[in-house]
């Protein structure tokens, strides 16, 4: 279910955790309301809600000083007198070019210049990995069970059949960011922009150590942005299969859900009757693929030190073990996790694993 803008305050009151200055965090709620939105129609909405003057939309670049909205703010900098946002003086076009970066906004497939929201649960856990280890005193802090929350409320309803790119992009990040064991990505065709290609899917995947299998059409991996893709999911232990033909473009999930691509459209298979020969299909498929002949690390080799640590902690292991296992000193792993209990606020190691857990990464 999107979220309904009569569901989103703006305000004093506008205040959710998710370690978004108080623009930001209106522009992304409000962006989560509809599929796409065209930048000029998301500025006049916020602007109608807000009831003042026009905005400076700008040309979508950080104003001057405003180049880091998460930390050259206080939340209270941006709320008027009157208790309403103030998103004058270049902040909507800030807010939202930082998104983009930040990976909470994106670019429309279907339509030029517009822009639609990436969806929660993959979107908010991966800032919120970034975020961990470069805070500094008095930045905003994204808060674990306002992200829970958020994501929580934002369910797409199940569909059974997407429509356009934008649709399936969005499913697609839903059903990825929900994987737990496995996903199976097959790809016959090449689209920009399609989810099929996309690096923020497979590093949600990876961080949470799950497995990520993929198999493309070999004509594929000639294209130069498809072969740099190739490359670095090989640097992170994933690397592609390759097949002469497929037979479908689909996304399995956990062997429970998968959506199959058909031009424009997508038809969403739950049931264990329609999964059960999309899992064979899959299986078949990459057990005929071709690995290449580059040697490739597995994950766990792959996997940023600093997300290691975390989890050789919450696993219960001693420093002496977890800098075995990476293989740094003991007093790496203490400085690690003496940045991490800073950035996840946490009183204790224990309280780190678990907020790091909350936050989707582990």
């Amino acid at each position: 279910m999107r979220l309904s803008s009569g569901c989103l305050r703006l305000g004093v009151g506008f205040v959710s955790g998710l370690g978004l200055d108080a623009v930001a965090e209106a522009v992304y709620l409000t962006a989560l309301t509809r599929v796409r939105w065209r930048i000029v129609d998301l500025a006049r909405h916020l602007d109608l809600n807000q009831g003042h003057g026009p905005l400076d939309l700008g040309d979508n670049r950080p104003a001057p000083g405003h180049s880091r909205l998460t930390s050259s703010h206080s939340r209270l900098d941006v709320i008027r007198g009157d208790g309403r946002l103030d998103l004058g003086g270049g902040r909507f076009a800030a807010a939202v070019d930082q998104l983009r970066t930040d990976g909470l906004l994106a670019a429309s497939v279907e339509e030029s210049g517009a822009i639609r929201a990436v969806d929660p649960a993959l979107a908010l856990p991966a800032f919120a990995a970034s975020r961990v280890w470069g805070l500094s005193a008095g930045d905003v802090r994204p808060q674990a069970l306002a992200i829970a929350q958020l994501i929580a409320r934002h369910q797409p309803p199940g569909p059974d059949r997407l429509h356009g790119l934008d649709e399936m992009n969005s499913f697609a990040e839903h059903l990825v960011a929900n994987a737990r064991r496995e996903v199976v990505i097959l790809s016959g065709e090449h689209r920009t922009g399609s989810f099929e290609f996309a690096a923020p899917i497979a590093e949600a995947v990876l961080r949470r150590g799950a497995q990520l299998r993929q198999v493309w059409r070999g004509e594929l991996i000639r294209t130069p942005s498809i072969g740099a893709y190739a490359t670095w999911l090989r640097t992170r232990g994933a690397a592609p299969r390759i097949v002469p033909t497929l037979p479908t473009t689909m996304l399995l999930a956990d062997r429970s859900v998968a959506m199959v691509v058909n031009g424009d459209e997508a038809v969403v298979n739950r049931s264990a009757s329609a999964v059960a020969p999309l899992c064979v299909l899959a299986d078949q498929v990459w057990g005929k693929g071709s690995p290449g002949n580059r040697r490739h690390q597995s994950p766990a080799e792959q996997t940023p030190r600093h997300h290691k640590v975390l989890r050789l902690l919450a696993d219960g292991l001693t420093d002496d073990a977890i800098a075995r296992q990476v293989g740094v000193s003991v007093r790496t792993v203490r400085n690690d996790m003496a940045a991490a209990m800073l950035s996840l606020d946490a009183r204790s190691r224990f309280q780190a694993g678990v907020r790091a857990a909350q936050l989707g990464l582990l």
